[in-house]
């Protein structure tokens, strides 16, 4: 008998861990994200993608921090205003998002799948969360009378956290991220982790 509530009690736990894991995880309010990327480009005309490596630190409603370590070492950040980068520290490039609307919906669109909510990129892309395995996949594209997006179709690929984006664009050129080693924690601990591997964001 003891055997068998032992049994019966181990299958129920298991139970339980897989409901826990059926769902997407959502950030908590007051929680940040980080973890590693591996982004491969696919150019037209080029026989060998481009890869790149390197970490991002998502800070919700804040920005995003977004640093490429292989093959040379670059820090990109996205917020509310738009995007720079900078190179040895010094920044080499800004965009301001009121000047390119469609490259807000991408923005906002790495954020929200990052943060797990997914009810607002549904919302975006009219599209439902899609149950395949162990996994969810959803796919956006450009919506009639909408703004000029700067891709074609952008599939997400979701387990507990966001796992894979390929962003396709016009002409066949995409990139595929593969998100690793993700983490929760609180802002503040995350704001620090991206302070100490590249400086303040200023």
């Amino acid at each position: 008998m003891r055997i068998t509530i032992a049994v019966m009690m181990l299958i129920l736990g298991l139970c339980t861990s897989m409901t826990a894991r059926a769902e997407p995880q959502k950030l908590a309010a007051g929680e940040g994200l980080q973890g590693r990327f591996e982004q491969v480009r696919h150019l037209t005309g080029f026989e060998q993608p481009i890869r790149s490596t390197g970490v991002f630190y998502l800070l919700p409603g804040i920005e995003l921090i977004w640093q490429t370590e292989t093959p040379f070492r670059t820090r990109t950040i996205l917020d509310d205003f738009g995007v720079r980068q900078d190179v040895k520290g010094r920044q080499v490039t800004q965009i301001e998002l009121s000047r390119f609307p469609g490259l807000k919906v991408l923005r906002d669109a790495l954020e929200d799948s990052l943060s797990g909510n997914w009810q607002q990129l549904e919302a975006l892309s009219g599209h439902k969360l899609q149950k395949n395995g162990d996994k969810w996949l959803l796919q956006m594209a450009p919506q009639p009378g909408g703004p000029s997006l700067p891709f074609q179709q952008v599939n997400f690929q979701i387990g507990r956290y966001l796992e894979t984006v390929e962003i396709v664009k016009e002409g066949g050129d995409k990139d595929v991220i593969t998100f690793f080693d993700q983490k929760q924690a609180p802002i503040a601990q995350i704001r620090q982790s991206a302070d100490d591997n590249g400086g303040p964001a200023q």
